[in-house]
């Protein structure tokens, strides 16, 4: 359930650190400053592990779904450790913070699109079917809602107004909850699957 909190204070930090990034800086100044950013700061760290599989109509071992569900929730949770990392910036956070955070949050989702299609496109145990169709739609629900955020922010400062942000993160959270991380966590404990996603 922290886990959800964690989530739920990085959507409220993208606000402020978006709201910030946009008021606080006249557009010739904000210009200067990015291209300022650009050559001093260290490109984003963007890990390598990335979850991919070529695989289609195979019918995959045990072993090697075990090791696919760790692979997919490691590299979230070093997604979102560097993500956290801007974030938590704050109102200290940059235009090119903000550019950073969109690379990461993508490179989220296409996480997300490889394992969904690697369930999707294979013949996996019977007995993780269930679970890691949970999994999935909880680590990419939290993305979503995310990346959702963010465009709904845009808008809303594009617009002039943060007040007209649509309340769309109920329906993304009713995957991703207490009661499914949970569930979750009981099955990777079943099947001796360690990850470090759930990791404070």
């Amino acid at each position: 359930m922290k886990r959800i909190f964690l989530y739920l204070l990085m959507a409220l930090s993208i606000v402020v650190m978006y709201g910030c990034s946009q008021d606080t800086m006249p557009k010739e100044e904000s210009k200067k400053e990015s291209k300022e950013n650009s050559a001093s700061n260290v490109p984003v760290k963007i890990p390598d592990d990335l979850f991919v599989s070529n695989k289609k109509n195979e019918t995959i071992s045990e072993d090697e779904m075990k090791a696919s569900i760790k692979k997919y929730m490691d590299y979230s949770h070093v997604i979102d450790e560097e993500m956290q990392t801007i974030v938590y910036k704050d109102e200290d956070a940059t235009e090119s913070d903000w550019e950073k955070l969109k690379k990461l949050m993508d490179e989220g989702k296409k996480n997300d699109a490889n394992f969904n299609d690697f369930l999707s496109n294979n013949t996996i145990p019977d007995d993780y079917k269930e679970p890691s169709k949970t999994i999935y739609e909880f680590v990419s629900s939290i993305r979503e809602t995310l990346t959702q955020f963010e465009e709904e922010i845009v808008g809303a400062v594009e617009n002039g107004s943060l007040t007209e942000i649509s309340d769309f993160a109920s329906e993304h959270f009713s995957k991703a909850n207490g009661r499914q991380q949970l569930k979750i966590e009981k099955f990777l404990d079943e099947k001796n699957i360690k990850t470090t996603y759930f990791d404070e």
